[in-house]
């Protein structure tokens, strides 16, 4: 469970910056993003790297506050996406407020349901969000437990968190939307703001367990296409849907994510080996490939 299951809490800090590293294609380009002050860097569990923005982790059921502090000269905000919070709370200045730079506020809510949930900024959703002001909250069970997905819900051995994104190089010295950001075009194709092969070396990143034991991936999708996930032609459990157990959990080789969507699955270690997982960003209109990166799996 690398980085995950550390800072379970009721209280964080999240900081706006407009200056955060993103390498796409050995060019590195500057990225905005959410930091929690860890000591790390930007994200409390993904080492060294600006995007994605810090994860929170909480429990069901408890008040949990975020403190968010813009040091940007810009407007920003944090919309709590898929989680049930009050309109003051919601981060959708047309309905609530936009915090300005150099302020900040509070915001508050208690999570409902424990599952995969995450938060962005909803000014000018179309370019901060491409710039990198997205992260995810993991709603623990009420007691805050790191090896069971909720109450009643699957245990697991191993916990790893994928972070889909893709990235328009175009699009990464652009300030606001505009004439400019009518298509994407993706060129950057990520996992937990890493090409293939920094993902496939990530230890944030890879999945590796023991036979016989089972890991829980919690995949989000942030790119603005379709995902497909395969995991090597291995089969795998979808068991929650949007931090929603599914109905009926399907077992599956591969499993197609919308942007915006988050989904949970189960992965049995029935064999040693190694296999490859493949992220396949697609093409709305054509279905096609637009890009692809990879991680390993390992089975010990």
């Amino acid at each position: 469970m690398a980085g995950l299951g550390q800072n379970v809490g009721t209280n964080f800090t999240l900081t706006s910056r407009m200056n955060g590293d993103l390498t796409v294609g050995g060019v590195n380009y500057r990225a905005w993003y959410f930091t929690d002050g860890s000591p790390m860097a930007g994200t409390g569990f993904l080492g060294t790297r600006d995007v994605p923005s810090a994860h929170i982790e909480c429990p069901e059921g408890q008040e949990t506050a975020i403190t968010f502090v813009n040091r940007s000269p810009m407007d920003h905000t944090i919309h709590l996406h898929g989680l049930d919070v009050d309109q003051a709370n919601d981060g959708v200045p047309s309905t609530s407020f936009a915090v300005p730079p150099m302020g900040s506020t509070v915001y508050r809510f208690t999570p409902s349901a424990a599952g995969t949930y995450h938060y962005h900024c909803h000014v000018d959703t179309v370019i901060h969000y491409a710039r990198g002001m997205y992260g995810t909250v993991i709603v623990r069970p009420p007691g805050g437990e790191t090896n069971l997905a909720w109450t009643g819900g699957p245990t697991f051995d191993e916990e790893v968190l994928w972070q889909l994104g893709t990235v328009d190089t175009t699009w990464m010295n652009l300030s606001t939307s505009g004439p400019g950001t009518a298509r994407f075009r993706p060129d950057g194709f990520l996992l937990n703001g890493r090409e293939t092969a920094a993902a496939t070396a990530d230890p944030y990143t890879k999945v590796v367990f023991q036979r016989g034991e089972t890991a829980y991936i919690r995949i989000a999708n942030y790119s603005y296409q379709w995902a497909r996930v395969r995991l090597g032609g291995l089969s795998f459990q979808v068991v929650a849907s949007d931090g929603r157990p599914m109905q009926s959990a399907p077992t599956v080789t591969e499993w197609e994510l919308g942007p915006g969507e988050r989904y949970d699955i189960l992965l049995t270690g029935a064999q040693v080996g190694s296999w490859t997982a493949v992220v396949e960003y697609l093409d709305d209109y054509t279905g096609g490939v637009f890009g692809s990166v990879s991680t390993a799996i390992q089975v010990l």
